[in-house]
């Protein structure tokens, strides 16, 4: 590979890891991983104001993460790209192990502290 098309890939992964490395938008991209959604349900799965939601969704389509869908009056977003799909799958995948499915309306429980436990006595 020649120096400026690694420079080139350099800056295009720079632009997806940048713009995926706010919380809610990384949230709002995992919602997308699963299908596309309008943005009144995506208002509704991560909470944020419909004002809210249109900065971070324009912000991700001008990086190339997601796109839009026009019908009527409705705007449907999902996943742009192979690139951004994989990197998703690979975070799933070290982030959310299987077994450990959570129903949309459910908060996961937190994990025990290993320090919370009784200290197990001296016989």
């Amino acid at each position: 590979m020649r120096y400026d098309e690694i420079q080139s890939s350099l800056q295009r992964a720079s632009v997806l890891l940048k713009a995926m490395s706010n919380e809610r938008r990384l949230q709002i991209l995992c919602y997308l991983s699963e299908g596309e959604h309008s943005v009144n349900e995506l208002c509704r799965l991560v909470g944020l104001s419909q004002s809210a939601l249109s900065q971070h969704l324009a912000k991700m389509r001008r990086d190339g993460l997601v796109q839009p869908r026009r019908v009527k009056q409705t705007v449907y977003y999902s996943v742009a790209g192979g690139e951004v799909r994989r990197i998703l799958d690979t975070l799933h995948e070290l982030y959310c192990p299987s077994g450990i499915e959570q129903s949309d309306d459910q908060p996961s429980p937190a994990p025990p502290h290993p320090f919370d436990s009784e200290p197990a006595s001296k016989a």
